[in-house]
């Protein structure tokens, strides 16, 4: 780890750090779009529909709360994890990052965003945020086709075999030998 390359100015932000091969050059403004449309949703909802309100009223809070906030929790800490992975070392070429939790699944920073939303669905109960979440998904799941493509381009046969051993998004319960 090369802790003088923080003060280079290419270094100031990700997108125009050197290091980092694969991100998507608006994925950050599309998740931001994600959100807010899902946040859009949820307020439509609650305030106009009342969707979920309806559905609430089957599942209390006592049994709704703590299964989100373990989601949510989990969600955060897989995201948190891996930008700490991913941003945390300052190289001067890119490097494939696969130990860790991504070992495990190839994005856990999108996974861990997913959970997010996916626990925030199971405390609202809202349908039409569910709706939006699909939505959402396919987003992921394109930004992460898309950097998997660079990646390609970047680590040929290195990031091919890491495709081939490791999934896009749900862990593997038992390795294969």
């Amino acid at each position: 780890m090369n802790n003088q390359l923080k003060d280079d100015p290419r270094y100031i932000n990700h997108e125009s750090r050197p290091d980092l091969a694969g991100e998507h050059p608006q994925g950050d403004r599309y998740q931001l779009y994600a959100f807010l449309t899902f946040f859009a949703a949820v307020l439509l909802d609650h305030f106009f529909l009342g969707w979920a309100a309806h559905f609430r009223s089957f599942v209390p809070f006592g049994a709704r709360f703590p299964i989100a906030l373990l989601i949510v929790l989990f969600g955060i800490f897989l995201s948190l994890s891996g930008i700490h992975a991913v941003f945390s070392e300052y190289t001067e070429q890119p490097r494939m990052i696969t130990l860790g939790l991504f070992s495990h699944v190839r994005h856990p920073v999108y996974l861990g965003a997913l959970l997010v939303y996916i626990g925030l669905i199971a405390f609202l109960l809202s349908p039409l945020a569910l709706v939006v979440f699909l939505a959402v998904f396919f987003l992921y799941d394109w930004l992460a086709q898309d950097e998997e493509t660079r990646m390609l381009k970047v680590f040929g046969q290195q990031y091919e075999e890491y495709r081939l051993k490791t999934p896009r998004w749900l862990p593997r319960i038992f390795k294969r030998i």
